[in-house]
């Protein structure tokens, strides 16, 4: 024993090589299931922000008394002059058919079918149109008419979002539980191994706190390695990921500069594992000292 540290664990023994492989993987799923909840959160608000200000007005179909372009230009004309509305537009047929694809088929023609009038508005930043009275207010041009606002319809969308993120943020607390038990499992086959020879010296006068720390200073190492190696990995996973998502067009996914400032924090997984690796591994010992006479 020199300058009050022991010598319990030696290096090369096989945790030394085992304990961070498996730190490694755990911090690696962590990091992906933290990325996932983060990419959900900021996705939802990317869209909801691109909603926001967004409504749209449905007039009847063609069994309910279509109405003729004259009507539909002068419904727009109200509603550009509406207060707090920028601009308002019909949606083209063709648009229409594009959204109706994933239903309909590639190819199927639109031409035939009562489709209603769809107009899109887009209201002042900050500004929420009252719908009901909007639509009432129509009701003298096109009975039958109505006003949703485009963000109404991401409730059930949110509720999805939510309990995904809710999943997403559960596994990171269980691959943290299961780091702990791991940190746990080792500190105890470690103290198992040199049983003798922490009894001897705990016996000749060395306090709980001298072996402790030889195990802290142990798993601070181990845990550090781990979990940068691990964040290493996830890392490469999500950029590849985000190349991929790179190439698809999607309304769903967040702005890129957005999503990667929400990552910043998991650079700080690292020392996050190997202060919780450290603090696990003090208390387990402590408690172990205690039990021997």
């Amino acid at each position: 024993m020199r300058s009050g540290r022991l010598r319990l664990l030696p290096e090369g023994a096989l945790s030394n090589r085992l304990v961070p492989a498996i730190i490694a993987v755990m911090v690696m799923l962590l990091t992906l299931a933290a990325a996932a909840a983060i990419g959900i959160d900021r996705s939802l608000d990317s869209f909801q922000t691109e909603l926001a200000g967004r409504y749209t007005v449905e007039l009847p179909t063609a069994e309910a008394g279509a109405v003729d372009d004259e009507t539909v230009a002068k419904v727009v004309d109200l509603l550009a002059e509406t207060e707090g509305v920028i601009a308002a537009e019909e949606v083209p047929a063709p648009t229409l058919q594009r959204l109706l694809e994933p239903w309909l088929g590639r190819g199927t023609s639109v031409g035939d079918l009562p489709l209603p009038v769809l107009i899109d508005i887009v209201a002042t930043p900050g500004t929420r149109l009252d719908a009901a009275a909007l639509a009432a207010k129509l009701q003298d041009l096109v009975k039958g008419a109505r006003v949703e606002a485009a963000v109404d319809s991401m409730d059930e969308i949110a509720d999805v979002a939510a309990a995904v993120e809710l999943g997403a943020y559960s596994v990171v607390g269980l691959v943290a539980f299961c780091l702990v038990a791991v940190v746990v499992f080792a500190t105890r086959a470690g103290l198992a191994t040199h049983h003798p020879i922490i009894e001897i010296v705990h016996q000749i006068g060395a306090r709980e706190q001298v072996v402790a720390r030889e195990f802290q200073r142990h798993f601070l190492v181990l845990g550090g390695l781990g979990g940068l190696a691990g964040v290493a990995v996830a890392g490469l996973v999500i950029y590849g990921l985000i190349l991929f998502a790179g190439s698809l067009d999607s309304p769903f996914l967040p702005a890129l500069d957005d999503f990667l400032l929400g990552l910043v924090p998991l650079a700080l997984i690292p020392a996050a594992v190997a202060a919780l690796t450290t603090v696990t591994a003090g208390i387990t010992v402590g408690r172990a000292m205690r039990r021997m006479v």
